[in-house]
C-alpha cells in the first residue's frame, strides 16, 4: 500500500505543477491580449483621424487654395478656353 500512496503523492504533486504553470500561461496570455486589444485602439483611432484628413484635403476649397498658393495656378485666361463639340463618342 506505501508504494499505491507514493505514487498517488507523485501524481497529486504533478498535477499540481501542471495546474500552476497553466495558469501562469493563462495570465501571460492574458496580459498579452490586453497589450494588443490596447495596440488596436491606438491603431483605430489613427486611422479614423486618417480619414478625417483625407476628407479635409478633399474638399475643393482645400484644394482650390493649394492650387492657388502653392502652385501659384488661377483660372485661365479670357480666350483661352476652347470648346470641343461631343459628338456622342466612338461608333
Amino acid at each position: 500500500m506505501g508504494r499505491f500512496n507514493v505514487l498517488l503523492m507523485g501524481l497529486v504533486i504533478f498535477c499540481a505543477m501542471q495546474v500552476v504553470e497553466l495558469q501562469h500561461n493563462a495570465r501571460r496570455l492574458f496580459i498579452t491580449l490586453g497589450t494588443e486589444q490596447e495596440a488596436e485602439r491606438q491603431l483605430e483611432v489613427a486611422f479614423t483621424r486618417l480619414q478625417l484628413q483625407q476628407v479635409a484635403y478633399a474638399k475643393g476649397e482645400r484644394v482650390d487654395a493649394v492650387a492657388r498658393k502653392e502652385l501659384k495656378m488661377g483660372p485661365p485666361a479670357t480666350g483661352s478656353v476652347v470648346f470641343m463639340p461631343f459628338d456622342g463618342g466612338h461608333p
